[in-house]
């Protein structure tokens, strides 16, 4: 019955160590895994870490984008401004220019008028002129003649 009892002990002892064996197997194989999931975590972490500092980067580009952004608004409100006082000086211009015009037709106007009373006093000086040379051809015949 020792025998017996050894026996079932042993056999006892040598299921409790095959069962202890499959489980040293398990947990070397999880630990593989674990392994492995360590390295996909480390991964996965320098990826995030990967993403975090482009993510600082399109921040910052972002920040100069809209301080850029900004520069151009405010010299395009500058721009519109210089554009509206143009505008504005152009219609002045316009006006003034307007007046410039009037007043040139005007004084053509005065300059054709005086060229006719020109030519008019000249066609009177002229006649008055050949009269006089006839008055004093006519005074030099009297004067012969007496």
């Amino acid at each position: 019955m020792n025998e017996q009892i050894v026996g079932q002990i042993l056999g006892e002892l040598k299921g409790i160590r095959e069962s202890q064996q499959v489980m040293q197997n398990e947990i070397k194989s999880m630990q593989v895994e674990i392994k492995s999931m360590q390295a996909d975590i480390k991964g996965i972490k320098d990826s995030q870490q990967s993403m975090q500092t482009e993510i600082k980067s399109m921040k910052s580009e972002i920040k100069d984008i809209k301080e850029s952004q900004h520069l151009m608004q405010t010299q395009l409100n500058e721009t519109n401004e210089i554009v509206r006082a143009i505008r504005h000086r152009q219609e002045e211009t316009n006006t003034k220019l307007d007046a410039l015009s009037m007043d040139v037709y005007r004084l053509h106007g005065e300059v054709l008028s005086l060229k006719d009373g020109q030519e008019r006093q000249e066609r009177i000086l002229e006649k008055l002129s050949l009269r006089s040379i006839e008055q004093e051809a006519e005074i030099r015949d009297l004067k012969r003649i007496k």
